[in-house]
């Protein structure tokens, strides 16, 4: 029996395009901070950009706690849910009040939040500059698929491991 040998590189650029794809479809994260009083913090925010290389970007109050929290404690996450796709992106924080940059990303539903609109004095952008991410995408035929190795894994009373699912599936993407 033949064993085929794939290039990591071609794995990993692969993981990162699955990353990519995945973290486009999603509008909204649970932001995670380290609480200065109780451990770790999570909030759902709005995706204001997800830049080039993999950035992700928010639109905050600069009084708020989320802020204090990731200029202390820099790293933070955000993790994203679907009914078949999961994402989480570990990486650091920095706090910046570019007013271009808000221009660019403004939308007039963060109204809400800032009455004085974009040109609000307390508006302050939270970049997570990404380290890591790990997907678990069981959409298509990446579900079909797990829905196989499920089946087969019960009926063998094998259990399923970690690393069972192809690259198309699940990975850890470092940045």
């Amino acid at each position: 029996m033949a064993t085929i040998k794939t290039d990591p590189k071609s794995d990993h650029a692969k993981a990162y395009e699955n990353f990519r794809e995945i973290l486009s479809k999603f509008d909204q994260a649970m932001l995670i901070t380290h609480s200065t009083q109780s451990g770790l913090r999570g909030r759902p925010m709005a995706i204001a950009e997800i830049a080039s290389d993999g950035s992700i970007w928010f639109i905050s109050g600069a009084d708020t706690s989320k802020v204090d929290e990731a200029m202390q404690y820099p790293n933070i996450m955000a993790v994203m849910q679907s009914t078949a796709k999961y994402l989480s992106v570990s990486g650091e924080a920095s706090v910046q009040r570019d007013r271009a940059h808000v221009q660019r990303l403004w939308k007039d539903s963060y109204k809400a939040w800032f009455q004085g609109g974009k040109d609000d004095p307390n508006i302050v952008l939270i970049q997570l500059k990404p380290h890591e991410a790990e997907y678990w995408d069981n959409s298509g035929m990446s579900g079909l698929k797990f829905a196989l190795q499920y089946a087969k894994a019960y009926v063998t009373g094998k259990e399923l491991r970690p690393g069972d699912e192809s690259v198309d599936q699940h990975a850890k993407v470092r940045m």
